[in-house]
């Protein structure tokens, strides 16, 4: 019969003294009475306290059961990356948390969460948006329902080519998750991803059981969900959705309600490309797009640079098919003095 893996750990567990010396402490000497993949509850031996350190606290331990190799290791990448995320070395950073997550996967614990919106806040930070995005759902699909970490402004599912889409679309539709609540969210954006894109749609699932009273993020899923709408075939369809989101626009605050413009955005440029080329009403909607896509830019919201020159871009697209050449190269001007791509 196969031991689970925490009942290996515990079986592991050396009954003789070691020796513990935490990063910035003194060296401690004690028995190890658990170690999982998350740290070491070690009893000191002189007197009956306890002390508690995870891996990343660890700076040196010894003698070290094998089975604590994989850990140690993963531990010892989550610090460097929080080191590197600290002095803004975004790349290296991701690096490490990418290693760290390889190194615990399949295991369990109160830590792993925290491990993969690390992750999802380097990736977000070094602008690869599709891979945050993975990151912050796994994040959510190994959290408590009371502890569900906070969706990000910046990953806002809004892209500004169809291949860009297309390459989200893919990602969400390869991954699986265990709880409902993240395969709900995993799947909204997928068909966000997937109406951008020009993929077949698929049909969504039901929302997590008690989802209208306790999730913490049913006003982002409601987004979505109108989002979806936004960029439907219909006309009428779209045009219900985009009168859904002015309205949630109107009542809630930010992050959320710089995706209702983004999609309201989107939704206005499909109305301009479907209407007669070079008439009044097709200036006019994709006018009305623009102004939506750069209120956006325009917030002194400073956490959203991503998304800020996703919206940027959208405009000056929206400003090209408005006729206003010289607008859209403004635009564009500022997003390659500023040093930002969408």
């Amino acid at each position: 019969m196969m031991l689970a893996p925490m009942a290996i750990a515990a079986a592991l567990v050396a009954a003789d003294s070691i020796e513990c010396t935490p990063w910035g402490g003194a060296p401690m000497r004690g028995v190890v009475t658990r170690a999982d993949a998350c740290g070491v509850v070690i009893k000191i031996d002189a007197g009956n306290a306890t002390v508690e350190l995870g891996w990343p606290e660890v700076r040196a331990i010894s003698p070290a059961d094998p089975a604590w190799s994989g850990w140690i290791e993963a531990g010892d990448a989550i610090r460097r990356g929080e080191q590197r995320l600290a002095r803004g070395d975004a790349a290296l950073a991701a690096d490490a948390f990418g290693r760290a997550t390889e190194l615990l996967e399949g295991a369990s614990g109160r830590c792993l969460e925290r491990v993969w919106s690390q992750w999802a806040t380097a990736l977000r930070s070094c602008g690869r948006a599709n891979a945050a995005a993975l990151a912050q759902v796994r994040a959510m699909d190994l959290a408590a329902d009371d502890a569900l970490p906070p969706w990000p402004a910046d990953l806002c599912p809004a892209f500004t080519e169809a291949t860009e889409a297309r390459e989200a679309w893919s990602a969400f539709s390869g991954a699986t998750f265990a709880s409902p609540r993240a395969a709900a969210w995993g799947a909204l954006l997928r068909e966000v991803a997937a109406r951008q894109a020009g993929a077949e749609p698929k049909t969504l699932p039901k929302p997590p059981r008690g989802a209208s009273k306790d999730d913490a993020m049913r006003r982002e899923r409601l987004v979505l969900e109108q989002w979806i709408d936004a960029l439907g075939e219909a006309s009428g369809t779209r045009q219900r959705a985009r009168e859904a989101l002015a309205d949630l626009l109107a009542r809630i605050e930010t992050p959320v309600r710089h995706w209702c413009r983004v999609a309201i955005g989107q939704s206005l440029l499909i109305e301009a490309r479907a209407a007669k080329p070079g008439s009044a009403e097709a200036r006019r909607l994709a006018l009305d797009a623009a102004e939506q896509f750069l209120t956006v830019v325009a917030c002194d919201d400073a956490a959203i640079p991503m998304l800020s020159a996703t919206c940027a871009a959208l405009g000056a697209q929206a400003l090209d098919a408005a006729g206003d050449a010289r607008g859209a190269t403004t635009v564009r001007n500022r997003l390659l003095q500023e040093g930002t791509s969408p």
